[in-house]
């Protein structure tokens, strides 16, 4: 599905993006595969030497030594995504090795993981909100997640559109509202507040910026919804002050925080403090594998917009869950003539990671 995406700090969107294949290859001839995001290229040849000669099985061993040479930098960025990408690639890489599929190598029992529709759907007219949530439902989908910041009327009539679309195949719609971090904490409170006059929510996404921890404690003492944040955390440590606050309700986990070793420290965490875990989308749906292992998982998020196109047989949404494979390794496997005819180029391009960032009136009052 061709669409532009976007969110309150980007109403306009964007329509074009780039994601990194990363292959990592053994000398017994099996290969690990993840994606990865583009700016990990600025560091994996300065990760390469840790995992070069290295038993490819010893995964958490080579997550410390990564983490390790991040230290003085920091786990952000970069050097963050560089990480994802050779940790993932590494877990897909052991469960080919041991010939079983990755949820089973991590432990799980492979039960289909529920899903909710994700649109990054600011720039959407009411037709085409409604037509990506629509398509979503007829996948068994009834959760599903709307950008909302600007303006409040606005806001409250794209909830009736997207709840209409989520409907539309029988099912009762649920209703998550997503912020990114665009409100102050009193602004939220009066927003949510509004909101919720009309809607209940699942939970609300990032109401305010993600480190003001004081300020997210009270937009969820104030409101009846749950907060959720996390999502754009890259180190398990960052995730510390959250938990010692009581600063989310439910907690975000996405596949760049760290990798799936990482995620996997964080959902532990969640559980000592008793919080529920979310997780977000990635290119194939293979975070799932990890997410099917986790007691207290809700559900993860799904984008569906054409991101999988170069991948063979990805993983697939059927009556609202993610089927995860039963194939060795995390179900991810490259199109090499796809990846050939699409290397990439020195056109400019207007992409998500190039131009987004926080949007000049985020502090207005309104």
């Amino acid at each position: 599905m061709l669409r532009k995406i976007g969110d309150v700090n980007l109403p306009e969107g964007v329509s074009e993006g780039m994601e990194l294949a990363v292959l990592i290859h053994t000398d017994e001839g099996i290969t690990g595969c993840a994606v990865g995001v583009d700016s990990a290229t600025q560091t994996l040849p300065k990760l390469a030497d840790l995992v070069v000669g290295s038993d490819p099985r010893s995964v958490r061993s080579i997550w410390n030594k990564m983490t390790a040479r991040a230290f003085k930098a920091g786990n952000h960025g970069p050097m963050s995504a560089g990480i994802s990408a050779i940790d993932r690639a590494l877990w897909d890489l052991r469960a080919k090795i041991h010939q079983v599929p990755l949820w089973k190598e991590l432990g799980g029992n492979g039960k289909p993981v529920r899903a909710y529709a994700s649109g990054l759907d600011s720039p959407l007219s009411d037709e085409e909100l409604y037509k990506f949530y629509a398509g979503m439902a007829a996948k068994g989908v009834t959760a599903g997640k709307l950008k909302v910041g600007r303006d409040p009327d606005e806001d409250e009539r794209r909830i009736r559109v997207m709840i209409e679309a989520l409907s539309s195949n029988g099912g009762r719609a649920q209703v998550i509202i997503d912020a990114n971090e665009f409100w102050t904490p009193k602004q939220a409170i009066q927003r949510i507040a509004r909101l919720e006059k009309h809607f209940d929510f699942l939970w609300v996404e990032e109401p305010s910026p993600r480190g003001d921890f004081e300020g997210l404690r009270r937009i969820s003492d104030a409101v009846r919804a749950p907060i959720a944040t996390g999502e754009n955390f890259t180190d398990p440590q960052q995730f510390v002050p959250l938990f010692k606050h009581g600063a989310g309700d439910v907690i975000q986990i996405a596949s760049h925080v760290s990798g799936f070793t990482g995620g996997a420290i964080v959902a532990e965490m969640a559980a000592a403090f008793d919080r529920p875990v979310v997780t977000g989308p990635d290119v194939g749906n293979s975070f799932a594998h990890l997410s099917s292992t986790w007691k207290h998982h809700v559900m993860m998020e799904v984008f569906e917009m054409g991101r999988e196109a170069a991948l063979v047989n990805p993983l697939q949404i059927e009556d609202g869950c993610i089927v995860l494979n039963n194939t060795p390794g995390a179900g991810i496997e490259f199109d090499e003539k796809y990846l050939a005819s699409h290397a990439p180029s020195a056109k400019p391009m207007k992409m998500l990671g190039s131009v987004y960032g926080r949007a000049e009136d985020a502090g207005l009052i309104g």
